[in-house]
């Protein structure tokens, strides 16, 4: 039971230290400042809620022909992405928007949608201390839970009203059962092939990152089993396809046809921009290393370092093998070329707790090291450590120490934008390893709206879609209370003098509107550890010269 209530507690801890941090910008709110409205949330938020109250409306029979026919072919639902990611923010706002006041002439409320995401953190850290603890011991699953905290990244997605933490979740969920019965020396039973099965079929339901799996099992199961492999696999693959297509009525309208039309869809997107070491790239064009520069470079030091430790001491069981493959292999894929990849390590965040997991297995080893009990974890007729392994060892864990007080110490709004000390930090990861400052416009919170003028009329540069000014518009509440009016920035500044919203996400903001010119004054500014993420400027009196466009390679 002590063990069981320590897990809860850090699943409490997990979801506060989400939702801490969800107002984007509500009016007259308690709550602390967020991270501002991203790009894709309002189409998340809109398509969730559809999904959510057309399963409240028909219950059950929404898997039916003609329910099916009616809430998945009208043109008002998109089907870009599986449902199941998006329903989990559609349920969170439906059930929590009356307890979240400041939004009440907003089209959605931001903040409730985004606790679908903190309770998606709270549910994979649940589930990875527990699957931890009943396999290996409550000290190494403390471990992960903390390092898992401790990223990032995955606390900023946490705070968001996107697909992400859903999907992590998701990731998670499928690879533990392989990690409990897929590493052992018998092929696992039919009744453990059939839930690891129905458990993809989850994660294909949720986004398309589920697509990366089968040649990763496939490829694990003949290696471990050989050829008794084929049933399991067979199994395993029949199960979670008939989830997926079970569970996505929109797939049963045209079978083939949608089918192909989402596969199809997923590597034909619109072509994004990405700014990698000081250059601007198309999302196919970017360096094969970009997917495991930007791990290291966002990962923090201490979860670095144990993870390394563990990998050097070449101990690793088999759940460890296979959940180093599941984190190496999307790295992989992602750095193929022709590979669309962008936003940071956005794409395969799904890798973050297993990483998570194989540090806190280095941190209890080296301690077990330090406090000389690592026969324990190597058997009772090993060798003792040379004296040298057992000074690195302090030294990582001093070093983890003064990291980990530095990461709580710096905890904000605004973590997608924190670089690791291995990147330089996050002004010499911008200023001089030349990465993205802000990629999906979350600067442009409650805090800096505040600064702008009231009854003002502001142009946008860069505009990411259509929508993204009306949805700020609309979305927002402090934006409408304070009736700023935003048009796009057509790059003419003598014709637009006045005030000019840079929102700078590098990739697309062209680099003469990186500087403030001669004559013009700051009236706004986001700014996260010296480095701007987005900045009003009255042009009005400013000099600006003619404004370059980019130049294609």
């Amino acid at each position: 039971m002590k063990s069981k209530m320590i897990s809860v507690l850090f699943v409490v801890a997990a979801f506060c230290l989400a939702a801490s941090r969800i107002n984007h910008g509500l009016v007259d709110s308690s709550l602390p400042v967020g991270p501002g409205l991203t790009l894709d949330e309002s189409f998340n938020i809109g398509q969730g809620i559809y999904v959510f109250e057309a399963f409240l409306h028909h219950g059950p029979l929404l898997f039916t022909p003609s329910a099916a026919e009616e809430v998945f072919g009208d043109p008002a639902y998109l089907p870009d992405f599986p449902p199941l990611g998006r329903v989990i923010l559609g349920g969170a706002h439906q059930a929590t928007s009356w307890a979240i006041p400041g939004a009440e002439r907003s089209t959605f409320n931001i903040p409730a949608a985004r606790l679908g995401s903190c309770l998606a953190l709270a549910a994979t850290v649940l589930l990875l201390m527990e699957f931890i603890r009943r396999k290996y011991d409550l000290a190494t699953a403390i471990a992960a839970a903390v390092f898992l905290l401790l990223m990032p990244r995955v606390i900023g997605h946490s705070r968001l009203a996107t697909q992400e933490m859903g999907t992590t979740l998701a990731w998670l969920a499928t690879l533990v059962p392989l990690l409990v019965w897929w590493t052992g020396d018998a092929p696992p039973t039919s009744r453990q092939c059939l839930i690891s099965g129905f458990l993809w079929g989850l994660l294909l339901l949720t986004k398309v990152q589920g697509l990366l799996l089968p040649p990763l099992v496939i490829g694990w199961a003949f290696w471990v089993f050989r050829w008794s492999a084929v049933r399991p696999l067979a199994l395993w693959g029949v199960t979670g396809l008939v989830v997926f297509y079970a569970g996505w009525p929109w797939l049963w309208l045209d079978p083939l046809g949608h089918t192909l039309q989402y596969v199809s869809s997923t590597a034909e997107r619109p072509t994004l921009y990405v700014w990698y070491l000081g250059q601007r790239f198309t999302d196919k064009a970017v360096p094969w290393h970009y997917p495991f520069v930007m791990t290291l470079a966002t990962l923090p030091v201490s979860v670095t370092l144990f993870a390394l430790w563990r990998v050097g001491a070449r101990q690793f069981t088999r759940a460890e093998c296979l959940a180093a493959a599941s984190v190496f292999w999307p790295l992989i894929v992602f750095a193929l070329p022709g590979t669309p990849v962008y936003d940071g390590v956005r794409l395969f965040v799904v890798i973050m707790p297993l990483i998570a997991f194989i540090a806190g297995r280095g941190f209890v080893s080296a301690l077990r090291l330090i406090a000389g009990r690592s026969r324990e974890l190597k058997g009772p007729d090993s060798v003792a450590n040379p004296k040298w392994k057992m000074n690195v060892a302090r030294c990582c864990c001093v070093v983890a120490l003064l990291t980990t007080a530095r990461q709580f110490a710096v905890q904000g709004p605004f973590c997608l934008e924190q670089y690791s000390l291995f990147a330089l930090g996050t002004q010499g990861a911008v200023d001089v390893l030349g990465l993205e400052a802000s990629y999906w416009s979350d600067g442009l919170n409650g805090d800096f709206w505040k600064q702008v003028p009231e009854n003002s009329t502001v142009y946008v540069a860069p505009v990411s879609h259509q929508f993204q000014l009306s949805d700020i518009r609309h979305l927002v509440p402090v934006v409408g209370q304070r009736n700023i009016n935003l048009l796009p920035f057509e790059y003419q500044p003598d014709k637009q003098r006045g005030l000019v919203l840079l929102n700078h996400r590098l990739a697309d903001l062209r680099p003469d509107l990186r500087k403030v010119p001669p004559g013009a004054k700051i009236v706004a500014e986001s700014r996260y550890r010296g480095v701007v993420l987005a900045r009003v400027i009255d042009t009005t009196e400013g000099t600006w010269s003619e404004l370059s466009d980019w130049q294609e390679k």
